[in-house]
Order: C-alpha cells, then sequence, then structure tokens
C-alpha cells in the first residue's frame, strides 16, 4: 500500500489595521481590517471549494494571525480541531521601524537601506529607543527565546527560529496529514526559505499576499513539492503579489 502526501497549507494573515495603514507592525499586537476579515473568509472559501481540508491548525500567537486561523476554522466547520499556538512563528521584530509609516521609513534610512532592511537576508533594522515599541506579552509562552521586543531581527534571525518549528511539524507532514499554518509576511517567508532552499536573491523576490493559501505536498520521505508551493487561485495570488511587489515588498 502506497503512503499519501501530506499537505502544508500556508495562509498568511489577512490584513491588520496598521497593514492598511502603511505602517510597519512587526511585534505591535493588532487586530485584523474588516478588509482582513474579508480576507480570511475568502480564503476559507478556496481551501473549502478544492477539497483542502486541515487536521491539523497552527498559528502565531499574536492576533491578527490567530484571528485569521479562527475565522478560517470557523467557515470550514472545524471548530472541534484544536488551534495550536507557536512562538517561533511569530512576526518579524522591526526595530525602531515598528509602528512608523512606510515612506518615513524609506527617508530615514535611503532607497538602498530600506531595501536592505525589508528584503535581503541580513539586512536588520536599527533598533528601537527603550520603551518606545507598544508590544503585548502574547507570545511570552514558556520556554519562547525570542530577543526583546525593539531590539529589531534580520530574516536570518527569523529563519533561524522558524527552523525548529519546522523539524517538528514535519513529521506529521510525512504521515500524510494536512496542516494549516498561520503566520506573518516574514516568518512565512522565512519557512519557505527552508522549505525551499531560497539563494539570496530568491528570498529577496518573494512576497507572500494575504490570504491567499500556499499549497505544498509533502512525500513520506519528506520531500515538498512543487518547489514554490501552489497557490489555490494563482491569478489572484500573482495579482496581489505584484502589489505587495509595487509597495516595496512585504
Amino acid at each position: 500500500m502506497t503512503a499519501r502526501s501530506g499537505a502544508l497549507v500556508v495562509v498568511r494573515h489577512g490584513e491588520s489595521t496598521l497593514n492598511a495603514a502603511r505602517r510597519f507592525t512587526g511585534r505591535m499586537d493588532v487586530d485584523l481590517s474588516v478588509a482582513g476579515v474579508d480576507q480570511a473568509r475568502a480564503a476559507a472559501a478556496l481551501m473549502r471549494d478544492t477539497d483542502v481540508v486541515p487536521d491539523v491548525l497552527i498559528s502565531s500567537p499574536m492576533l491578527r494571525a490567530r484571528r485569521t486561523a479562527e475565522v478560517i476554522r470557523a467557515e470550514l466547520g472545524l471548530t472541534a480541531v484544536p488551534l495550536e499556538l507557536s512562538w517561533r512563528l511569530v512576526e518579524r521584530d522591526y526595530g525602531c521601524l515598528t509602528g512608523m509609516a512606510k515612506h518615513h521609513a524609506r527617508e530615514l534610512l535611503g532607497p538602498e537601506g530600506f531595501m536592505s532592511m525589508r528584503r535581503t537576508l541580513h539586512g536588520t533594522p536599527p533598533p528601537a529607543a527603550p520603551g518606545t515599541v507598544v508590544t503585548s506579552d502574547c507570545y511570552a509562552e514558556p520556554g519562547a527565546e525570542l530577543s526583546p521586543a525593539g531590539a529589531g531581527e534580520s530574516l536570518h534571525d527569523v529563519i533561524a527560529r522558524v527552523a525548529p518549528w519546522w523539524a517538528d511539524t514535519l513529521p506529521a507532514l510525512r504521515r500524510g496529514g494536512t496542516v494549516l499554518v498561520v503566520a506573518h509576511g516574514n516568518s512565512l517567508r522565512a519557512l519557505c526559505a527552508l522549505i525551499d532552499d531560497l539563494d539570496e536573491h530568491e528570498v529577496q523576490d518573494l512576497n507572500l499576499p494575504p490570504g491567499h493559501p500556499l499549497v505544498y505536498d509533502v512525500a513520506p520521505d519528506g520531500q515538498a513539492t512543487p518547489r514554490g508551493g501552489r497557490y489555490l487561485d494563482p491569478p489572484s495570488a500573482r495579482r496581489a503579489a505584484e502589489e505587495i511587489a509595487g509597495e516595496g515588498g512585504t
């Protein structure tokens, strides 16, 4: 008997209130906008229409991701399935840029510095002054190893903290499970970098649109295909990703 493949369903949370205001959100724990709730519902509809029904639900503990996961769970009638939370999936720390309008950040860093900080593996925002970054303790679970809020993280830092989560999740996928993970633009870029072994240029060009399920099939040997995953609505996802790229990226 041939073992069946598992499926990893990756969903970036719907638009948050600060996303709508074109501000860096990072570790600020904000809710979804009205449009963000609609995006979560649309993601659930795509999953339902293509018969992609998860048996494991995992989310970042931050409100915008958790709310997206809860909307999807309710829309799919999976309220009996527990929602697991992992601090390793929280959004990247944007340091002194947290809460700042993106056009102001571009003025502060200059075009090259802005692009390096946002898109490259090692670009790191400057740290925030003590007490200036407003966060919650939603991700301060026992054993969490996050740096102090406002310290600033590179994407390379995020990859390092997401990697153990991916290693822990892979066995369920290899057994044929369908795992939904809801997180943030950068923690999911980090996950995709690990899955697809992306080089620096590929990481720089990767944009994940909110509310668009991206699916990887995971074989019993742990191989995830296709490279880059497959969107359940490719034309709409491509247009949304192009819009993000036009704004400077995730």
